[in-house]
C-alpha cells in the first residue's frame, strides 16, 4: 500500500519490495553458511588435536577421579592440591553417558568450551547487539589457537570455572537491567547467581575475576535504579552460594583451610607476574604469539606491531566504554584482571597462557563490538562524503548498516581464523609439560589413530603376567592406571609425586609390586610417544634425579632381595620377591626431589 504525504508526494511502500527481501534473505543465508563453516573448522581442529596429542598424567588424574566418582568415592579437589573441583564430576557424567576413554575424557573440555561460546553469545547480545554476540561467539570458537588447543586438555577445573564465570556475567546483566519486569524468574536468577558463585569458588579462586565485577555492577545498578534486592532474593542467593561451595567447606574444615594457603608455593614477585602478563601472556591471548616454544605468529617485527596495535585499540575502546557508561562490567573485568592475575602463585608460568584463558572471551567481545562500531562509523562517513553538505547528510540506512556490520564481522573473523591457521602451520597441538620438545613430526599435520595404544598394550601385558600393583614414574603412572580401566593400581614412588594417598597406600601394602622402568635404549622413542623424557620412578621434572633399572637391581642384590624381571617391549618391570618400601631406596640414592 502507498500513502500520500502532506505535499501530495507518494511515500515509500510500507514493506520492502521483493528485491530487497531477496537480498536480505541471501545475506542471511550466506551469514548462516559462513558461521556453519567456522563451526566445522573449529570442531575439526579440536577433534584432530585430541587424536594427535598423547594423554598425560595430569589429565589421567581427572579420568581416575571420574572413575572413582562413578563408584561412589568422591573427592572435593583435584588430587594432591587444595583447589580444583567440579569438572571431574562433569567428566564422570560424560563417562556415564558415552563410556570411558581417552577421547571422552578430552572431549569434556570441548563440550564446556561450547557452553562458554554460547554464554559469550548471550553476553554480547545483551551488552551490545545480536550481531556482536554472534560475532564474538564465533571468534571465540576459532581464535586464538592456544585456547582452541587448550580446550582439548582435561586439567580438571579451568573450563568449568570459565563457564561459571560467564554465567555470573550474564545473570548480573539480567538482574541489573532496570527495564526487566519483576517476576518469579528474577527469584530463580538470584538463586542461580548464588549457585554459580559457590560452584565457581569450589572449582577455583579464579572465579574472582568474574564475581567481583559482577557484584560491583549489581550493587551499583540496583542502588541507582531504586530496585534494591529483597531480603528473600539475597537470602536465596546466599543459601545457594553455600550449597554450591559445600565441597570446599567440607574439605577445608578437615584440613585447616589449606585452600587459603595454596598460593604460597609461587615463583617471582608481584611485579614480575605483571611483566610476564604484559610481555608473554597477552600476545598469546591475542593470537599474535605462539605457545611455547614458538615465536611470533607473523614474524618478530609484524608480530610486535600487531600486538601493540591490538592492545592500544582495545584500551582505547575501553576508555570509550567508560566515557559512555556502557559495558561497564566488561571494563571492570579488564581493569581488575591484571592485578588479580598477578596475585596468583602460578602467574610466573606462561608457556600456553592457560592462566589467562578467562581473558579470551572478553577479548572477543571487545573485538566484535569494536569492529561493529568501526563499521557504523565508516558507513556514516561514506554517507557524508556522498552528500554535498556533510553536516546535513542523512544517517546511513538500515540496509547500509547491515552490510557494513556484516563486512566488519567477516573481516574480523577471517583475521582471527588466519592467525589460528598460521599458528597451526607452525606449532604442534601438544607441547610436553616436561619441557622436552616433540620431534619435528609431532605437528598439527601428523596423526595417530590411537595415541595411547602403546600404554593400553603395556597394561594388557602387565595384567596378563599377573601384575596388579605397580610403581612407575609420574608421567607414566596415572596414564597407565587410567588406561588399565581398573585392572592395575599404579602410583609414583613416595609421597612427593603421589597425588592420591589411598592409591599409594594400596600399592605399598602389596606383597610384591612391580617397579616399572623405560629401557634406556627406548627412551628417545618413548619421549616422542609420551611427550616426556622423564619416565622412570622417583622423578617428574628434568631437574629431578631418576631411579634407573640397573641401579635398583644393584640395590636389591646388595640387600639380598631376590627379584625377577619382565620384558615388556620398550619397558621393563622389576618385581622383588617381597615388598620393598620406596622410602629407603630413595633415601639411599639421595632421590629427594
Amino acid at each position: 500500500m502507498v500513502t500520500e504525504t502532506a505535499r501530495g508526494q507518494a511515500a515509500l511502500p510500507d514493506a520492502p519490495d521483493d528485491a530487497v527481501q531477496a537480498s536480505r534473505g541471501l545475506t542471511r543465508s550466506l551469514a548462516i553458511a559462513g558461521l556453519a563453516l567456522l563451526g566445522i573448522v573449529g570442531a575439526v581442529l579440536r577433534i584432530w588435536a585430541i587424536g594427535r596429542a598423547p594423554l598425560i598424567s595430569d589429565e589421567a588424574v581427572v579420568g581416575l577421579m571420574a572413575q572413582q566418582i562413578l563408584h561412589g568415592h568422591f573427592s572435593a579437589f583435584y588430587w594432591g592440591q587444595p583447589y580444583g573441583g567440579g569438572e571431574p564430576y562433569v567428566v564422570a557424567l560424560v563417562f556415564a553417558i558415552a563410556g570411558q576413554s581417552t577421547f571422552t575424557l578430552e572431549l569434556t573440555p570441548v563440550l564446556l568450551d561450547v557452553v562458554a561460546v554460547v554464554l559469550t553469545w548471550r553476553i554480547g547480545r545483551r551488552l551490545f547487539t545480536p550481531s556482536v554476540g554472534v560475532a564474538a561467539a564465533a571468534l571465540f570458537w576459532i581464535w586464538p589457537e592456544a585456547y582452541l588447543t587448550e580446550s582439548t586438555f582435561e586439567y580438571g577445573f579451568r573450563w568449568f570455572t570459565l563457564c561459571c564465570g560467564l554465567g555470573l556475567f550474564l545473570l548480573a546483566l539480567r538482574l541489573a537491567d532496570p527495564e526487566r519486569p519483576v517476576s518469579r524468574r528474577r527469584l530463580i536468577e538470584w538463586g542461580a547467581f548464588g549457585l554459580l558463585t559457590g560452584l565457581g569458588w569450589w572449582s577455583s579462586p579464579e572465579i574472582a575475576y568474574f564475581a567481583i565485577p559482577s557484584a560491583v555492577l549489581l550493587g551499583w545498578r540496583l542502588r541507582g535504579s531504586g530496585r534494591r534486592p529483597r531480603p528473600l532474593e539475597l537470602g536465596l542467593s546466599g543459601t545457594f552460594a553455600i550449597i554450591g561451595s559445600l565441597p570446599w567447606w567440607w574439605a577445608n574444615l578437615q584440613r585447616g583451610f589449606s585452600s587459603l594457603h595454596a598460593g604460597q608455593q609461587g615463583k617471582g614477585s608481584y611485579l614480575l607476574h605483571l611483566r610476564v602478563l604484559g610481555v608473554h601472556v597477552l600476545p598469546i591471548v591475542l593470537g599474535v604469539h605462539l605457545r611455547a616454544p614458538g615465536g611470533w605468529t607473523l614474524g618478530a617485527i609484524a608480530g610486535v606491531l600487531a600486538y601493540v596495535l591490538l592492545l592500544a585499540g582495545g584500551l582505547l575502546w575501553l576508555v570509550v566504554f567508560w566515557r559512555r557508561r556502557r559495558a561497564l562490567v566488561l571494563v571492570g573485568f579488564l581493569v581488575a584482571f591484571p592485578f588479580l592475575y598477578a596475585i596468583s602463585a602460578s602467574a610466573w608460568y606462561y608457556g600456553d597462557a592457560r592462566y589467562a584463558i578467562f581473558l579470551a572471551p572478553m577479548a572477543c567481545l571487545i573485538a566484535a563490538s569494536g569492529a561493529e562500531a568501526m563499521a557504523v562509523w565508516l558507513a556514516g562517513r561514506s554517507r557524508a562524503k556522498s552528500s554535498s553538505d556533510a553536516a546535513s547528510a542523512p544517517p546511513p540506512g538500515a540496509r547500509s548498516l547491515r552490510r557494513a556490520r556484516l563486512a566488519a564481522s567477516v573481516v574480523m573473523l577471517l583475521a582471527g581464523l588466519g592467525l589460528t591457521l598460521g599458528a597451526v602451520a607452525r606449532v604442534g597441538p601438544y607441547v610436553p609439560v616436561s619441557g622436552v620438545r616433540s620431534s619435528p613430526r609431532a605437528t598439527w599435520w601428523s596423526w595417530r589413530s590411537d595415541p595411547v595404544g602403546f600404554v593400553r598394550n603395556l597394561a594388557d601385558s602387565l595384567s596378563s603376567a599377573g601384575v596388579h600393583d605397580v610403581y612407575a614414574g609420574y608421567w607414566t603412572a596415572y596414564v597407565l592406571g587410567f588406561e588399565s580401566v581398573g585392572r592395575l593400581d599404579v602410583t609414583p614412588l613416595g609421597r612427593t609425586y603421589a597425588r592420591y594417598r589411598p592409591l599409594l597406600a594400596t600399592v605399598e601394602r602389596s606383597p610384591h609390586p612391580a617397579w616399572l622402568f623405560a629401557r634406556p635404549s627406548a627412551v628417545a622413542a618413548l619421549s616422542e610417544l609420551t611427550g616426556s623424557s622423564v619416565l622412570d620412578p622417583g622423578c617428574a621434572a628434568l631437574t629431578d634425579p631418576c631411579l634407573q633399572p640397573g641401579t635398583f637391581e644393584g640395590w636389591l642384590r646388595s640387600h639380598k632381595i631376590a627379584f625377577h624381571t619382565l620384558s615388556l617391549g620398550d619397558y621393563e618391570a622389576v618385581i622383588p620377591e617381597r615388598s620393598v618400601s620406596p622410602e629407603p631406596v630413595l633415601r639411599h640414592f639421595g632421590l629427594r626431589p
